[in-house]
């Protein structure tokens, strides 16, 4: 499969499982509910909601390892605006 091609609909594997995880556990969701009420535009949606997906990924992310690596890779390719403007 090609990055172009995309994922069950959305622009790649990366954003489709971060969506599925924020709109499918109640912890998350309720979090994006609050950063799609305070943020004024959808891009700084996007932004405030990328911040806060790192920020609850630092234990793994802290130091140097295979497992940073690969989820700072990952989160990389998540389309955070997509994500924004599919839970308006």
């Amino acid at each position: 499969m090609s990055e172009s091609t995309g994922y069950n609909g959305w622009s790649n594997y990366e954003t489709w499982t971060v969506n599925l995880w924020l709109t499918n556990d109640r912890y998350f969701y309720d979090e994006l509910c609050s950063i799609l009420k305070k943020g004024t535009t959808p891009n700084k949606c996007a932004d405030m909601l990328e911040q806060w997906v790192r920020n609850e990924c630092e234990f793994w992310g802290d130091e140097a390892s295979i497992w940073s690596d690969l989820l700072n890779d990952a989160l990389s390719r998540v389309d955070w605006l997509e994500i924004i403007q599919n839970n308006l």
